[in-house]
């Protein structure tokens, strides 16, 4: 009776440590996509989705949320995430207001009365100014997420078109002939590349193959050799300038958030000494202080 009892109970530590290692391995991978979306994410943190931050709507669409609600990311995102998902890539939902380009506020100088409002409004801090002085947008750090719109009483703030930050990618270079994949521009390339590999990676946002495009010198040798003329290296400049495009709006993305996550900390510390002080005018106005505050 005793085999049996520790026979069973043996069965019972197994399978519970099978479910504790697929819950975590399961919880592992949602948080590894919940990652992948927001890296996705303009990180314009302007809550038009519906959510108050791009984190909360990345946690959302992992969850199974539509992934037509973010208006500053419009068809680019929509498709990307589509892509990730595997879920078809649908307009921008009916209720939004789509922003075909990147945006940055600006405060009308001669009517700005210093009420700071706008200061508090703004996600990442790129709004600087004193009480009763006139405020300045960073337009460097601006997202353009129109929360400093509404808060302000006498509606000194106007949102400009910023077209010079704008995703502009290259189009694939046209070709009258589909690639064959014969392989005879693979042992042309000086490189050792695979140039069919790459040439077919430009839609497919191949990373692996994406990664070897800054070993292509662009010597032409895989167009003397293709039988089909494909523009072999004018697909790769494409691809190069579209690689570097989309790094410096990642880097852009990651700086915004940073700014993002620097506030929010800042304001939970200001609500922590808030409840400890009994002073709470004193507290009032620390919150007031480091919500104007720019964080480093």
């Amino acid at each position: 009776m005793i085999p049996y009892l520790a026979t069973l109970g043996g069965c019972a530590m197994l399978t519970l440590f099978i479910v504790y290692l697929a819950r975590a391995r399961f919880s592992e991978r949602s948080n590894e996509v919940e990652l992948r979306i927001e890296q996705l994410l303009p990180q314009t943190q302007c809550a038009q989705c519906g959510y108050p931050g791009c984190k909360p709507y990345a946690q959302a669409i992992a969850k199974g949320e539509a992934i037509n609600r973010c208006p500053p990311g419009g068809e680019a995102v929509i498709e990307a995430l589509a892509t990730l998902l595997n879920r078809p890539a649908t307009p921008l939902a009916d209720d939004l207001k789509p922003v075909p380009v990147p945006l940055v506020a600006r405060v009308v100088e001669e009517d700005c009365i210093g009420c700071t409002l706008c200061i508090k409004a703004c996600p990442v801090d790129a709004i600087i100014g004193s009480q009763n002085q006139m405020h300045t947008v960073i337009e460097a750090l601006c997202t353009g997420c129109e929360l400093c719109l509404p808060p302000c009483p006498v509606d000194c703030i106007e949102l400009l078109e910023k077209p010079d930050v704008a995703l502009r990618l290259v189009p694939k270079p046209e070709s009258n002939q589909p690639c064959i994949m014969c392989g005879a521009c693979v042992p042309a390339c000086p490189k050792h590349l695979d140039p069919q590999r790459l040439f077919l990676a430009f839609d497919m946002q191949d990373k692996t193959a994406q990664a070897q495009l800054s070993s292509c010198i662009e010597c032409t040798l895989c167009d003397q050799v293709c039988p089909s003329q494909l523009p072999l290296t004018q697909t790769f400049k494409a691809m190069k300038a579209n690689a570097a495009a989309r790094d410096i709006q990642a880097a852009a993305a990651l700086q915004a958030e940073a700014r993002y996550l620097q506030r929010q900390s800042r304001m939970q510390q200001a609500e922590v000494q808030l409840v400890r002080r009994p002073d709470r005018q004193a507290a009032k106005a620390l919150i007031d202080s480091l919500a104007k505050e720019p964080s480093s």
